[in-house]
Parts: structure tokens; sequence; C-alpha cells
């Protein structure tokens, strides 16, 4: 807890400083399906994605990112490099198909699209006019990334009132509307969520929910961030892999939403559900009586939370 007061007293309040604030931190920082990555490697390779996104933005163009990934290492690298670069991610959803899918991207204006090998049958079809492809699990994409390795994070550029999210609302009232999100409102967030939960350096953020979401950008991500801890991904999100994933990588906070409570509460009970590091969960709409349930077997309590995407 004395780090995170310590950037909370910092006076960082933009993302971009809290990314440039891991170089030079040697600890693991990031956990995805055996990789490990270091919170210094982690800024650089923020840096280096920064410092190729402001080559590939036209000249004119909306600094803007499309991103369409699964919870994938290159999901919060993108989003930092987005901070340093002054730009802004929009996470496209994949379970929108077709027009959908297209209408999603064009709205946002982003002239450049992240996305894996996994997802490009889902663009093989509509056509995106102006919209560059980078395909990250590519020898291609390595390439295009490696004359820029030696870049270092600068934040100096970058201000409270940056935007750096676009995120798309539930669309129960129309089509999703993309709610934008500054830098500083951003890293304030997190040092609230920071100060609200006892987040420190030495916790690990589990982020199982879909990252194109606000909710694990917002309330996971963030906060780890502005504390400094480590954070580990989960591709997708799995009800069987829960528990076992959070003993991996010795996870502390996460957070949910929907019925993902209901998922994890329907797997088969065992003696030791309570032996996990687990202090907090934190999310929407488990209700009162999933919650107490989630309490008693794991020994951990969820906190809810409610608000707009337009924060």
């Amino acid at each position: 807890m004395e780090e995170s007061r310590e950037f909370g007293e910092s006076g960082r309040r933009t993302v971009a400083e809290l990314v440039a604030a891991r170089w030079g931190d040697h600890r693991p920082g990031l956990w995805c399906e055996g990789r490990v990555l270091t919170q210094h490697e982690v800024a650089a390779g923020a840096a280096a994605r920064a410092a190729l996104l402001a080559d590939l933005l036209p000249p004119g163009a909306e600094p803007h990112v499309g991103v369409l990934l699964d919870n994938t290492p290159e999901f919060p690298l993108w989003l930092a490099a987005a901070a340093l670069a002054r730009a802004a991610v929009a996470g496209i959803n994949p379970t929108r198909r077709g027009p959908e899918l297209v209408r999603d991207i064009l709205h946002t204006e982003c002239p450049l699209l992240i996305t894996q090998t996994a997802h490009l049958p889902l663009l093989a079809g509509p056509d995106l006019p102006g919209v560059r492809l980078l395909v990250t699990d590519t020898p291609e994409y390595e390439d295009l990334l490696a004359p820029y390795a030696g870049a270092v994070p600068d934040p100096s550029r970058a201000t409270p009132a940056d935007r750096i999210l676009l995120c798309f609302t539930s669309g129960s009232t129309g089509a999703p509307k993309a709610a934008l999100c500054s830098q500083g409102r951003l890293a304030a967030a997190g040092h609230s969520l920071v100060e609200q939960f006892g987040v420190g350096a030495d916790d690990v953020h589990y982020i199982c929910m879909p990252m194109f979401h606000g909710n694990a950008v917002i309330a996971d991500w963030a906060p780890a961030l502005a504390a400094g801890a480590g954070v580990a991904l989960r591709r997708r999100f799995s009800a069987s892999g829960f528990l076992a994933d959070v003993r991996r990588y010795r996870a502390t906070y996460f957070t949910y939403v929907g019925r993902a409570i209901q998922y994890i509460l329907a797997t088969e009970a065992r003696p030791d559900d309570r032996d996990n590091p687990l202090r907090t969960g934190f999310g929407t709409e488990a209700g009162a009586v999933d919650a107490a349930a989630f309490e008693r077997r794991f020994g951990v309590r969820l906190v809810e939370g409610y608000g707009s995407s337009e924060g």
C-alpha cells in the first residue's frame, strides 16, 4: 500500500505517466499462457508500439486504433502504446458480425486495426475502406516492430484531456455508441480503486473479462497500472479454469460482469475452494444471493458497482 500511495501522491495524472513509471522495474508484470513479461518489458513494448503508431497514422487522420483481439499481451501493450502516442483505443467486440462489425470500426474512425489470425475470417467479407490491418501473431508484424525495439517511453506530451478509450455502450437504445474516456479519467479511476481496495505493487490482477469492454480496462487494468501491480490475462473467460488460474498466478483481485459469478458457482465445489489468494472481486450483476454464496465457498467478498459507459 505504501507504493500505491506514492503513485497517487506523485502527480501522475495521465496513463502515459503511469506506463513510463514502470521503465526500469524488472519485477514480473504480465502473465499470459506461459509467457511472462517484466514491468520494464511492458513499458518498452508500449514505447515500441507507440513509435510504430506515430509512423503509421496517416496525416490528418483521427489518432484512433481499433483493437480486435482476445485477451493477449498485445491488448494491454496497445492500450499503453496509445497513451504514450496520445491516441485512443476502440475495443472491437468479436461477437459482432458483418455490417455491425464494420459499423463499429468505421464509426470510431480507426485508420488502423490491430487483430489476430483467428479473427481474420470476421474481416474476410466486409469492406473497410482506409483501414490498415496489423495481424499480431505473424512474422510480418514482428518485422514491422523490430526497428522500434529501442524506443523509450516519453509521457511528456500526454495531457489528462487526451482521449484514451472509445468505449462502446451496450446498445440498448440503438446501435452501440463510442463513449469517450480521457487519460485523466482513466488514471483517476485507477488511483481511486487503488485507494478503495488497498491495491499494492505486490498484488496480481486477474483479467478474465474481455478487454474490449470497459470493465476489464477501467476497473482491472487501470488500478493495476496505478499501483504498479502485476496483471494475469485469460484469453477468454472460463468458469472451469477460474480457480486454477487464480492459484497459478497468485491473483488477489479480479473483476466480473453479467453472469460470470453464476457460471463459476455452477462448477463442482471442492473442499479446498477457500484455499486461494483472492482478496476482492469487483463488478456488476452478481446479485446478493450469488455474492453471499461466492463468499461462503471461496472466502472472497464481492463488491458491486454500477455506472454508465460515459462515466
